[in-house]
């Protein structure tokens, strides 16, 4: 059993961000020392959210970390500015205590930053994901974190060579990032979805049959898993595999046709 401890947002509806995290890690066989970001109605897709922000991640952290320390930080939605520079400024600070810092960079999608961030919010998740051990941004996120053109990149889409399109890509990206590791997801290849992971010198594909509904909340599963699955003992690429398989499952299994409400994994969840 390993001690996560774990930034991320709650959404009343959505079984997405930490609603996903807390029973993965845990069926996963993890202890979970979840500190919420900020708390949501419900996710942002249903448009008449309300929100409420934590202005005491640091605080937080300070009290939680007094009576148990972590072996590994997961970091997911951000929220804002200041958030996320609290969240840089707390993982930095674990730099050399042999604590593995997992970052999804939840910024973007289909080409651009979510509408509630700005510019500056991009400067402050570069400054994060420099600190960690392993990334799994999309290919949005991908291309804003090593400034590439995701038009561009993107107007390759129906190629068959696609996916090896954007690994030459990506070929330095751990480099422009600074992170050790990371899995590029949910890459669309015709009928199938591809990941590239990233991982030292090596490169690797995973790729997956893809399911035509992208449901919300996946990728926090896929993030979750990856995770979970390295502080079980396998490498990154296995780690990636599992995800991937786990997600397509869950997507399969889902019965609502409507996005917003989520991926239903907990039909799956014994297959981890």
């Amino acid at each position: 059993m390993k001690n996560i401890l774990i930034y991320n947002d709650i959404s009343g509806l959505g079984n997405c961000s930490m609603v996903a995290n807390l029973p993965i890690f845990t069926k996963l066989g993890h202890y979970c020392m979840p500190i919420v970001t900020a708390s949501y109605s419900c996710q942002t897709g249903f448009g008449n959210f309300s929100l409420q922000r934590n202005d005491n991640v640091a605080e937080f952290t300070d009290r939680l970390l007094a009576n148990r320390m972590p072996d590994a930080i997961y970091v997911g939605f951000g929220n804002d500015n200041g958030i996320l520079k609290a969240l840089t400024a707390i993982v930095s600070g674990f730099a050399d205590k042999n604590v593995y810092t997992l970052v999804d960079p939840i910024m973007g999608d289909n080409g651009a930053l979510y509408p509630v961030f700005d510019k500056t919010y991009l400067q402050h998740m570069k400054r994060l994901v420099s600190h960690a051990h392993c990334i799994t941004p999309n290919l949005t996120e991908a291309c804003l974190l090593a400034d590439v053109d995701y038009e561009e990149l993107v107007s390759h889409r129906n190629e068959p060579t696609f996916l090896a399109t954007c690994g030459i890509i990506f070929d330095d990206f751990l480099i422009k990032t600074g992170a050790q590791s990371a899995v590029i997801t949910g890459i669309e290849c015709g009928n199938l979805i591809g990941n590239i992971v990233l991982d030292g010198t090596s490169r690797h594909f995973v790729t997956n049959e893809r399911v035509e509904i992208t449901y919300s909340g996946t990728g926090d599963v896929f993030s979750s898993v990856v995770l979970g699955s390295i502080l079980n003992g396998h490498n990154l690429l296995v780690a990636t595999q599992v995800a991937a398989n786990f997600v397509e499952k869950a997507a399969r299994a889902t019965v609502c046709s409507d996005r917003r409400f989520g991926i239903e994994f907990s039909k799956v969840i014994d297959l981890l």
